[in-house]
């Protein structure tokens, strides 16, 4: 078994946190803290999903603010948006060769 399929499921940080891709540190610890605040677990303990989201929201705040880390959910993105796209190239029509073939220009550059 390869590392790649040894991979944990692909876990969009970006998304979790509600910013873009182009988010700032600033930008990603000010959404953290607002986060953080709503589902922290001492503020919310009626609600049994308080702890997963928390949880959740700490792991993407620690992978996005390390710069090596971040590479490395980007360059998953990167990855996983090819391999989707190629995937969709491949079941089309050969009317879509157009796209295909400027997709595969603009990767050469």
């Amino acid at each position: 078994m390869n590392k790649r399929d040894r991979q944990a499921p692909f876990k969009d940080f970006y998304s979790i946190l509600g910013v873009p891709k182009n988010a700032s540190e600033r930008g990603i610890k000010a959404a953290f803290r607002k986060l953080a605040r709503r589902y922290h677990p001492d503020m919310n303990r009626d609600d049994p999903d308080a702890t997963r989201k928390f949880t959740e929201l700490v792991e993407a705040y620690r992978t996005l603010k390390s710069q090596e880390k971040r590479n490395e959910v980007d360059a998953r993105i990167i990855s996983e948006f090819c391999r989707s796209f190629l995937g969709s190239i491949r079941t089309t029509e050969e009317s879509n060769k157009k796209v295909k073939l400027e997709f595969f220009r603009i990767l050469k550059k």
